[in-house]
């Protein structure tokens, strides 16, 4: 059976659970990587973008987000 998209709470879960040992840029961008790769073809476009900014935190500091603006982005991810 296809899958429907992903909803934002299962995103956001899979988000949170990047930081489980502490908010760690690397660690974030790499999970929202693994998402990216593994469910693609579920994710809106609107999810597709938050993954994308994640996904380019570790390129460098200047796309780095703080951990108040990670869970920021969480509180959005679960509202989509």
């Amino acid at each position: 059976m296809a899958r429907v998209n992903l909803t934002g709470e299962e995103l956001a879960e899979m988000l949170v659970q990047s930081v489980s040992g502490g908010y760690v840029v690397e660690d974030v961008s790499q999970m929202a990587f693994e998402i990216y790769t593994e469910h693609g073809r579920h994710l809106t476009s609107k999810m597709n973008n938050l993954l994308l900014t994640l996904m380019v935190m570790e390129v460098g500091p200047e796309f780095a987000l703080s951990e108040s603006e990670f869970f920021e982005l969480i509180s959005e991810v679960r509202a989509l």
